[in-house]
């Protein structure tokens, strides 16, 4: 699913209700088209190879609702769980957010040649904290 993101609005509490519209909205028609599944060896490829090659595309960013309590591996209590979001092809940043026993992680993926990591950390921490201060 691709939208386009209020970015340019200053206001963090506009732009996270227009973007929560927009993406719920973007869901629904998603959802009533269905799915399209490379599911094959040769579907993979085909998507490897047009993921490589497609320039619409720079960031992907997901989120996952976890588990409300804590849960356990092999009996030992898992503490923390993080969402991992990989990039590949030529898409260049991922933000992947996910909720565990309460707690919210957030995991950025960058590609080191083109996006500075750090720079996307602040960004992000300035983002966060702009939403909490308000």
């Amino acid at each position: 699913m691709v939208v386009r993101l209020p970015t340019a609005e200053p206001d963090p509490d506009v732009r996270l209700s227009r973007i929560a519209e927009i993406t719920r909205s973007a869901k629904e028609e998603a959802r009533r088209q269905g799915t399209f599944q490379f599911s094959s060896r040769w579907g993979t490829r085909v998507f490897a190879w047009m993921a490589r090659r497609q320039r619409f595309v720079a960031l992907f960013v997901t989120n996952v609702r976890g588990p409300d309590r804590r849960l356990e591996v092999a009996g030992a209590p898992l503490l923390k769980a993080w969402p991992v979001a990989p990039i590949q092809g030529n898409v260049r940043c991922s933000v992947a957010a996910m909720s565990y026993a309460g707690c919210l992680g957030i995991a950025v993926h960058v590609d080191a040649d083109a996006v500075s990591a750090d720079e996307a950390a602040r960004a992000l921490e300035m983002e966060l904290a702009r939403l909490v201060d308000d």
